[in-house]
């Protein structure tokens, strides 16, 4: 019996004694930032919510356009959705990336985590959709899984909760944690990004990794700040809105050339948002390599609602994708 989120995959000798000689994501991190220039994005997000006639409520944002821009990086570049546990490498069978949603918007506010999946065809209106969906579901009296999880495992004595981790730990060691668990919990993700641009911080924050749950990367949205940059065609000085992105990777699930693929890619799609709106073109071969269950039994993933964005080609793609994963 295997895992429930993931396929146990076969590597390379010298690849699978990297886990034995560096055996925590904390011995493995790698830190990297990245400054994305948002001269098209702000415009684009300010635009498709005119176009669309969006309030305050349903409106695109920019927070939604990273997490669209990196699932889409992630469903082209499998390796990515990888992990680590009991020092075997697993190929994840789902793509989706954990945040903090705000209660309210206030320093009393309470926070919650939120675990969202991703199609490897998203577009940038079905993100919207699920996105308002989930964040009015956390926000409300119910909650989410998370929130029962944590109250739970929280009022019990301290003695038993020690007891009890360490119980967890070696089930998840031997690839047996339940289900439920991992449904319930965000840090057993492909990724998990905090939007610290929302809170006003200031400065390139990159944060670590955790040992609890199997997340392989965290990504950090800083805040949206002005800079002085040079126009190559008139050698004029010109003010430019950029972001900058924090990003700690476990180094163990792939070469650094794939990374760095992997993340041009990323900054690509979010310096050129029009992109996003139609499906992504993913090869039967990248898709077989992703191993992902039949995307269309993931919670929160309407597939009719999928096909009929992108127009034509959306649903010839998406019907290669179910062939392909079934």
């Amino acid at each position: 019996m295997g895992r429930y989120d993931g396929t146990k995959i076969k590597l390379p000798p010298f690849k699978r004694i990297e886990a034995h000689l560096m055996q925590r994501r904390c011995d493995s991190l790698v830190y990297y930032t990245a400054q994305y220039d948002l001269s098209k994005t702000l415009p684009y997000i300010e635009e498709y919510n005119k176009k669309h006639n969006l309030d305050k409520s349903e409106r695109l944002t920019l927070f939604q356009l990273f997490l669209l821009a990196c699932s889409r990086a992630i469903a082209q570049h499998p390796k990515v959705n990888r992990f680590i546990t009991g020092r075997n490498y697993y190929q994840r069978n789902r793509i989706n990336i954990a945040f903090v949603v705000k209660k309210k918007l206030t320093l009393e506010g309470k926070s919650t985590m939120m675990k969202m999946d991703f199609h490897p065809f998203d577009t940038t209106e079905s993100v919207r959709h699920r996105f308002h969906h989930l964040v009015h579901r956390a926000r409300s009296d119910k909650g989410n899984d998370t929130e029962g999880l944590i109250n739970f495992f929280g009022k019990l004595p301290r003695g038993i909760l020690m007891f009890l981790v360490k119980i967890l730990k070696f089930i998840d060691f031997l690839g047996l944690m339940p289900k439920d668990l991992i449904e319930g919990d965000p840090l057993f993700s492909s990724a998990i990004v905090a939007n610290l641009g929302s809170v006003g911080l200031s400065g390139t924050i990159i944060h670590h990794l955790y040992e609890w749950g199997n997340a392989s990367v965290f990504l950090t949205l800083n805040r949206i700040r002005k800079i002085p940059v040079v126009n190559e065609e008139t050698d004029q000085i010109e003010i430019h809105k950029v972001v900058d992105v924090g990003v700690a990777i476990d180094e163990r699930i792939a070469e650094g050339i794939y990374f760095h693929h992997t993340l041009s890619d990323l900054k690509t799609f979010m310096e050129n948002p029009k992109q996003l709106e139609i499906p992504s073109s993913i090869s039967p071969e990248t898709l077989a390599e992703l191993k992902l269950r039949d995307f269309s039994s993931l919670p929160h993933i309407d597939l009719a609602r999928e096909r009929s964005i992108g127009a034509m080609f959306a649903e010839d793609l998406t019907s290669t994708t179910i062939e392909h994963l079934s």
